[in-house]
């Protein structure tokens, strides 16, 4: 038994059990309030987002000491966020592009004026999903790079590149799986699959996370 919860211990972590309960709000939107590929696809799109906004912090905070490299942030914190918010930028167009409603409006100013509109961000229980998302993040932000001591052990140039990986992966697959269940009628046991797979695909990187934090803790 305590082989058991030893290695239920390995896998099981405070962000983890975070990220799955913020994960059942869109469950819920699927089921109740009849979410399709679009939102789904678009909220975990407005993830992104927050995801390079903790990434932002991670850089500001990493080696608070090292002299040199606070003297780097000055240039690598603001090309971070042009650089990943012209690619965050051009993704959610493409994301709108193929999946929004015909009746939406798209130029090159499209989604800066989608982000805007009311019922986007307020409505259907957006606000609410985008918010839980938020938390879990915040959560591992804390967990995993504060309270860890991550933030002494990384540097600059491993959180330069960081989340391009996570959203190259996970957005092919969700974009692959999005068409797939576009055609056929968008069945909520296919939106649900979509779901899971998003769902399955971060708490597998997470887990990865977790086990490289814990190699690199001292031994007491």
């Amino acid at each position: 038994m305590a082989a058991l919860f030893s290695t239920l211990g390995r896998y099981v972590s405070l962000p983890l059990i975070v990220l799955l309960a913020a994960n059942l709000y869109p469950l819920y939107g699927v089921l109740e309030r009849g979410w399709g590929v679009f939102e789904l696809i678009f909220l975990y799109w407005m993830e992104n987002v927050v995801i390079g906004l903790f990434n932002v912090l991670k850089m500001i905070t990493n080696r608070p000491e090292d002299l040199a490299g606070n003297l780097g942030k000055l240039f690598l914190v603001p090309f971070f966020i042009f650089h990943y918010g012209m690619f965050t930028y051009v993704h959610g167009i493409f994301v709108i592009a193929l999946f929004a409603p015909e009746e939406l409006h798209l130029n090159v100013f499209g989604l800066a004026g989608y982000l805007y509109h009311r019922d986007t961000l307020f409505g259907n229980g957006m606000l609410t999903a985008l918010t839980l998302l938020i938390v879990s993040h915040a959560v591992s932000f804390y967990v995993d790079y504060v309270r860890s001591g991550d933030y002494e052990r990384t540097t600059l140039r491993e959180w330069m590149g960081a989340p391009y990986g996570r959203v190259a992966v996970l957005h092919i697959g969700l974009i692959g799986g999005g068409f797939l269940v576009a055609a056929l009628g968008q069945p909520v046991a296919g939106l649900i699959v979509l779901l899971f797979l998003k769902v399955g695909m971060d708490a597998r990187s997470l887990i990865l996370r977790h086990d490289a934090l814990q190699r690199k803790l001292p031994v007491d």
